[in-house]
């Protein structure tokens, strides 16, 4: 039996989707994988093309891997699919069924609930086998009108039965140029964001923190656990050397865990000193202020480190520990980001606008806490959008249910374009002897004309000068300082920093509220 199983991010490693299409081949069984980083599904070249390949492989399953962002589409897909091919079942997974399967059971036969490697493969064994699927576990479905949940599988303690994945899987294909073609390396590195420089993994999985806006809230809840688990460092480093061989362009290894430093002294070090003897390539983590020490970044840097992502989220106090229920602080992250700017790595922070929770003496706490980060520093601004199943979700109903939005076509990188955004935007920009003049002004009159055109002024200034030459500044901090290799890498950030840039000022560049 053949079996289908679709990504429809934009982001081409789709990680998750691939672990399930690998453990499948793994056990033998034929696995195919289909990418759909631009599906549009209104049009109807796009729905014909996916028709004509379904029926050529003639699957007994579709299994699509959805994040909430992804629903409208999916559910497009799905419909059209249920028209066009009504005997293949078709089965959703990934972060947004598992959190909401009541509503993904609207439109997909049956939902997948949690980690899918053992699930998937009960499946197929099921179908070929000629079996109900049914009482496997994971899955919930609708039955006489009512949701039936199955138990859960424990989680996976031995992540090294998980197989590695590669960038351009045996068995891919992508719609691209009016059809679905074979996945093959030229394609990859024209539709990944990195054009096919970089290779992104993980370690392991997990979180120590459950903060109340991230997925790894519901599933502490649903697992009733938040310990971390991690690979064998032989499995790490073989899935490494492999891709390297496979790929010898490759500038960069990410590595998407949640924290990459939580995984003990012992285990960094022995990472530090084989990556360094087998890969010797430049890597990126993301990591959590708590856990940022700079004997781990100095080791790290030794090895390799040239990028490291961190969340602030929230310059106050309050708010990250009231609201967020998060375990960093803001004297956590000026300590961590004094350390990331001491030792010369390449950062980018992260930062939560438009919370309805916060105050105005709140996001004033946010923007001297960016004008007393070192700079330079790259910015991730995102406009909260809280999930369904999240215990920041169910507090917003309660106590802000006007400000419930459709989290599912919110665009989440396009923060409202207000006073006190600009002034928070430009705090990561602009030299902090000048921003600390330019809050005196807000505290003192914010409606005053003088301070709205100065407020103009540097929110043009911030788009057009500082934020350009602050990404210069990062990228060569990531090369060392050197100004040759960042031009010769900067073909490799464009595609990701324009998308980026152009995100966080669309609502300046289309509709500006900040003179209301």
């Amino acid at each position: 039996m053949k079996t289908l199983l679709v990504s429809l991010q934009k982001d081409m490693n789709a990680v998750g989707l691939k672990y399930l299409h690998f453990y499948l081949l793994k056990k033998e069984y034929n696995s195919h994988i289909l990418f759909l980083p631009n599906f549009n599904p209104a049009d109807i070249n796009h729905l014909e093309a996916i028709r004509c390949f379904v029926r050529e492989i003639n699957p007994g399953l579709i299994g699509i891997s959805l994040m909430s962002t992804e629903y409208y589409k999916a559910r497009s897909l799905t419909r059209y699919l249920k028209n066009h091919v009504p005997s293949v079942p078709v089965i959703w997974g990934g972060i947004h069924p598992t959190i909401s399967p009541e509503h993904c059971l609207e439109c997909a036969d049956y939902v997948c609930i949690g980690e899918g490697e053992r699930t998937i493969v009960a499946i197929v064994e099921a179908i070929s086998a000629g079996k109900d699927i049914k009482r496997i576990n994971n899955l919930c479905y609708l039955e006489g009108g009512a949701i039936r949940r199955n138990a859960l599988n424990p989680l996976v303690d031995n992540l090294d039965e998980i197989v590695s994945h590669e960038q351009v899987p045996q068995n891919s294909y992508i719609l691209a140029n009016g059809g679905v073609r074979q996945f093959n390396r030229k394609l990859f590195m024209t539709y990944d964001r990195y054009l096919g420089k970089s290779y992104i993994t993980r370690i392991g999985r997990g979180c120590f923190f459950s903060c109340t806006y991230c997925c790894n809230n519901f599933i502490t809840r649903l697992y009733g656990s938040n310990r971390i688990r991690k690979r064998s460092m032989p499995n790490v480093i073989e899935e490494l050397a492999k891709a390297l061989k496979d790929s010898p362009q490759t500038e960069y290894f990410g590595f998407m865990d949640d924290c990459f430093l939580a995984y003990g002294d012992e285990y960094l070090r022995e990472f530090c000193r084989i990556y360094k003897e087998r890969i010797g390539k430049p890597f990126a983590i993301q990591a959590i202020p708590v856990f940022i020490t700079r004997d781990k970044l100095e080791i790290l840097k030794d090895a390799g480190l040239a990028w490291i992502s961190v969340g602030l989220q929230s310059g106050s106090d309050r708010v990250c520990k009231e609201v967020y229920k998060r375990k960093s602080l803001r004297s956590h992250f000026l300590k961590a980001s004094s350390v990331i700017n001491d030792l010369g790595i390449a950062a980018y922070y992260d930062l939560i606008l438009d919370n309805p929770f916060e105050t105005e003496k709140d996001s004033l706490e946010t923007i001297e806490t960016l004008i007393e980060t070192p700079k330079p520093f790259y910015m991730d601004f995102y406009s909260l959008a809280c999930y369904s199943g999240t215990e920041l979700h169910e507090k917003l109903k309660r106590e802000y249910p006007q400000c419930v939005d459709d989290y599912l076509s919110k665009d989440y990188l396009l923060p409202h374009s207000n006073a006190i955004n600009v002034l928070i935007r430009s705090s990561a920009f602009i030299d902090r002897r000048i921003m600390k003049q330019i809050v005196r002004l807000y505290k003192k009159n914010p409606r005053n004309l003088q301070f709205k055109i100065l407020l103009h002024g540097i929110n043009l200034l911030t788009l057009f000068i500082f934020a350009p030459l602050t990404y210069l500044q990062v990228i060569r901090l990531s090369q060392r300082g050197s100004y040759l290799k960042t031009f010769r890498m900067l073909p490799t950030y464009f595609k990701l920093i324009a998308a980026r840039y152009m995100n966080q000022f669309k609502g300046i560049l289309v509709k500006s509220e900040v003179v209301k």
